[in-house]
């Protein structure tokens, strides 16, 4: 990228911080309490938010800046994305990669009653260029704070997602340890499925489907382990933050898991990546040490109600590197 080009990216998110700012003023600047109890916003509100969004994430990622990212969006979502940028950074310096960020056009809306910050409301939004539908977490820590997304799973466009249950216009929520007419609660389901990505022989392996995601995860780990070295991968459920209860009694699951990749090599041992990886980004090609690469997957659960079909399953997912651990020293000749 030229400077030219990145001055230009930047002063755009400049005048975007202005518009985050400014533009969402149809909440009180000052309260005194934390008791909401109203519907989290209104559909004005989140197609402004919805705009900002997409125009700041093209910023960041024409300029590789993670610093607009974090205008817009938090936690394990903004984790994800800037590992992607610096991975971009680590392999092509600041030049663009030619990266695109496509837009998606919103089709849905589901928005809670809540009587607490932080506030939040749920979209689908259609992504035709990639082929897939975005289910997405907006979240508003307080009256004064800006909406950040905090969750994106993705999944196919020929995916069918369980319609949320709402009554009179609002979404119903499900608690992340409510286990009233479902097969598991949500936290449960979560941690049975990080048991069975980790180990398919797990007790808990029973407890839920071994969907695509799991043949995949468990494809990629066996092309990942090089000769030469010791490779473990670990999985952990971070804890549940949001689920919606579904039209059929069932419940739509937003989870992270967190995930570990670990090389030990060999005395002598190297490991040639391939040139456009986040192995080779982190742990250099050849590698030559031991060392570790953490994960986030955001994944998009159904748990089915009490006497329905078949066992919690994951419909989408988004994730990507977050970090790297050097964990050996250089391997003896």
């Amino acid at each position: 990228m030229t400077a030219a080009r990145r001055r230009a990216a930047l002063l755009a998110a400049s005048a975007l911080t202005l518009t985050l700012v400014t533009g969402c003023g149809v909440f009180p600047l000052e309260k005194t309490s934390n008791d909401v109890s109203k519907v989290a916003a209104d559909h004005g509100e989140v197609d402004r938010t919805y705009r900002n969004y997409e125009k700041a994430r093209g910023a960041a990622f024409t300029a590789l800046d993670p610093d607009i990212l974090a205008l817009v969006e938090t936690g394990p979502m903004l984790a994800v994305d800037a590992g992607a940028i610096d991975v971009a950074k680590r392999l092509h310096g600041n030049a663009s990669t030619g990266q695109e960020v496509a837009p998606a056009e919103i089709e849905d809306v589901f928005t809670p009653r809540l009587d607490a910050y932080p506030l939040w409301f749920m979209t689908t939004a259609r992504d035709d260029a990639r082929g897939l539908r975005r289910v997405q977490v907006f979240e508003r820590e307080s009256s004064t704070a800006q909406w950040e997304l905090t969750t994106s799973p993705e999944a196919l466009l020929s995916t069918v997602l369980p319609v949320p249950k709402t009554v009179d216009g609002v979404v119903e929520t499900v608690g992340p340890d409510d286990s009233d007419g479902l097969l598991s609660s949500p936290t449960a389901a979560m941690q049975a499925y990080a048991a069975t990505l980790g180990d398919p022989n797990s007790p808990r392996a029973t407890q839920v489907t071994a969907d695509s995601f799991v043949t995949q995860m468990r494809a990629q780990a066996a092309a990942l382990a090089k000769p030469g070295t010791t490779f473990q991968r670990t999985w952990a459920s971070q804890p549940v933050t949001h689920a919606v209860r579904t039209q059929d009694g069932g419940a739509l699951v937003f989870g992270t898991l967190m995930r570990q990749d670990g090389w030990v090599l060999a005395p002598g041992a190297s490991v040639t990546w391939p040139e456009d990886s986040e192995q080779k980004a982190y742990l250099g090609s050849p590698m030559n040490r031991s060392g570790v690469l953490r994960y986030y997957h955001q994944v998009l659960m159904y748990v089915p109600p009490q006497g329905g079909v078949g066992l919690p399953r994951v419909l989408g997912q988004y994730g990507g590197v977050i970090g790297s651990e050097d964990t050996g020293s250089v391997a003896a000749p």
